[in-house]
């Protein structure tokens, strides 16, 4: 719906859409009706629910399923959104309100995309209000730091994970919405825990997908007291010689008309991308792709489908074919092939 409220700010070359205010506003609200229309049928099919089962045995996993219902449907980034406000509209929750509850039941729509084991376990402890901060491993303060900020996604929200588990513990009933949501997400995930080769001690899972600030947190770039903003589509990080590249597959949004990317995988193990306009045979960064492994440098490749989806953890690539100039066409060999339903998800050329 955000897209209607502002104006559109990038469309396929030849594609033009203008809505009269008179139009935008007969769309704004049909399209707020039928959420809110949503909403109140999630909340009379809880409301029938706990009546058959009883407010003691309503869970969000028993909920979700004996009503077929997705995630999706429940948590959103506008409007209502969350179990614990769905339970305090259905009538099930009798506690005051706290402070932050409605942001937290918006924000938690960030989260759907988790399949890290580790991450989904991180979860689960800190839905238990008997486990304090001080209990939890070094790796998982930076996988704590890791949701604070995929939850929190502004840049000047700064703060300790030890900050963020006192907020949640500000209203009892979202802690414990965070250890039913993963419950959820561990229900429809079979991925196994692995490390990603050349970052094992980074909390990252092979092929596990994460938001951008995940990753940035995970590897330090973004720390309790600095978030940087980030925009570009690499980031070298000088202390280790290791460069993040980021790909979109589906450019058609967020990309200047004049540049086309083709980046794209052509088998399991082998990946066509396009550095970034800048670079060249001359230039740094040029040179740091052409002339590794020789010179320390190694690659770790993140790719996701389309703006708004997860990047999956793809691990880490080596030069295989290079040629052109700004940007440079270049061929890695990943280490590790493609499981089949990414290559499926990541061979097709998009917008050809």
């Amino acid at each position: 719906m955000v897209f209607l409220e502002v104006p559109f700010s990038s469309l396929p070359p030849g594609c033009h859409i203008q809505l009269q205010q008179f139009t935008k506003e007969q769309v704004l609200r049909s399209l707020r009706t039928t959420i809110n229309q949503s909403w109140r049928r999630l909340r009379s099919e809880l409301q029938s629910f706990a009546a058959l089962r009883g407010r003691a045995n309503v869970r969000l996993t028993d909920f979700l399923r004996e009503q077929a219902l997705e995630p999706e449907e429940l948590y959103r980034s506008y409007g209502r959104s969350g179990w614990t406000i769905l339970q305090r509209d259905a009538g099930l929750l009798n506690t005051p309100e706290g402070a932050e509850e409605e942001y937290f039941g918006r924000r938690f729509a960030d989260l759907l995309h988790y399949d890290d084991p580790e991450q989904v376990d991180l979860l689960l402890r800190v839905g238990e209000a008997t486990v304090p901060y001080e209990a939890l491993s070094e790796r998982e303060h930076r996988r704590l730091q890791m949701l604070a900020y995929q939850v929190d996604g502004q840049h000047h929200q700064t703060g300790t994970g030890k900050d963020f588990l006192v907020r949640l513990s500000q209203t009892p009933e979202i802690r414990a919405e965070l250890g039913e949501l993963a419950n959820v997400l561990q229900a429809r995930s079979n991925l196994r825990s692995r490390p990603v080769p050349g970052l094992d001690d980074i909390p990252l899972c092979l092929h596990a997908g994460y938001g951008v600030r995940e990753i940035l947190t995970s590897v330090g770039w973004l720390t309790p007291g600095r978030r940087t903003p980030f925009q570009a589509g690499v980031l070298a990080l000088q202390d280790r010689k290791v460069e993040l590249l980021f790909v979109t597959l589906d450019k058609s949004e967020g990309f200047h008309d004049r540049i086309a990317y083709h980046d794209y995988a052509i088998s399991a193990d082998r990946f066509h991308w396009q550095s970034q306009y800048s670079a060249g045979p001359d230039t740094t960064a040029g040179r740091r792709y052409l002339e590794s492994p020789k010179n320390g440098w190694s690659f770790q490749l993140f790719v996701r489908r389309s703006k708004g989806e997860p990047y999956r953890a793809c691990g880490p690539v080596m030069l295989e074919q290079a040629e052109g100039t700004k940007p440079m066409s270049i061929i890695w060999r990943l280490t590790v092939p493609l499981p089949v339903r990414l290559f499926q998800e990541f061979s097709v050329l998009r917008g050809q």
